[in-house]
């Protein structure tokens, strides 16, 4: 049980940094060369030097704004949610050729933004799935095992208080996402549905 999640948490991991690099890379070459090409194309020169900067200084605010994002939302958001969507309504024949064409500039737009953030919420993603492993202890499996069969068979909505004595368990099955955990109310609650036949 604990081996597996490991494992998974390991291999997203690894799959979030590879990602992460990824989303950097392409941010560099997008920072770094597009603002010489338009200098290049309005016959500005500049050193290769500082456009070097230029790319660092937009990647040190990129990477600002992905841990802000990070840490008010907890990643990614979708098209619908982000500040470049925009419904101008189906009133007016006008209303949706506006739309229509407003929105082959923010999609596209909205890509990118993506994909700039994608390097540093990835590298948060990948050290959030590393700090979750869970240390390897002897019969940590075969606990909880028991306690999970033990909450399968109650099979109702029960509070730590009810099993003080595998608190540690409880918690870990549900980091596991092997029960269902909620803290509504500030009140910690939880349930293991029944194992389907």
């Amino acid at each position: 049980m604990v081996t597996r999640y490991n494992t998974f948490q390991i291999l997203a991991g690894i799959g979030s940094s590879f990602g992460s690099l990824i989303g950097y890379g392409a941010a560099w070459l997008f920072f770094r060369y597009m603002p010489a090409f338009v200098a290049h194309g309005f016959g500005i020169q500049f050193p290769a030097l500082a456009f070097d900067a230029l790319a660092l200084l937009i990647l040190s605010v990129v990477t600002y704004s992905g841990y802000r994002q990070w840490k008010k939302r907890g990643g990614f958001y979708s098209y619908h949610e982000s500040s470049l969507y925009h419904d101008l309504g189906e009133d007016t024949a006008g209303a949706l050729v506006v739309d229509y064409y407003a929105h082959r500039v923010t999609g596209p737009a909205y890509v990118l933004s993506q994909l700039f953030l994608a390097g540093h919420l990835l590298a948060l993603r990948a050290m959030t799935h590393f700090r979750n492993l869970i240390p390897t202890q002897a019969g940590l499996d075969e606990r909880l095992g028991t306690v999970l069969n033990r909450l399968r068979n109650i099979n109702k909505w029960q509070g730590l208080p009810d099993h003080p004595d595998v608190r540690q368990e409880i918690l870990l099955l549900a980091k596991m996402e092997l029960i269902d955990f909620s803290v509504a109310k500030g009140n910690p609650r939880f349930k293991a549905e029944p194992e389907s036949s």
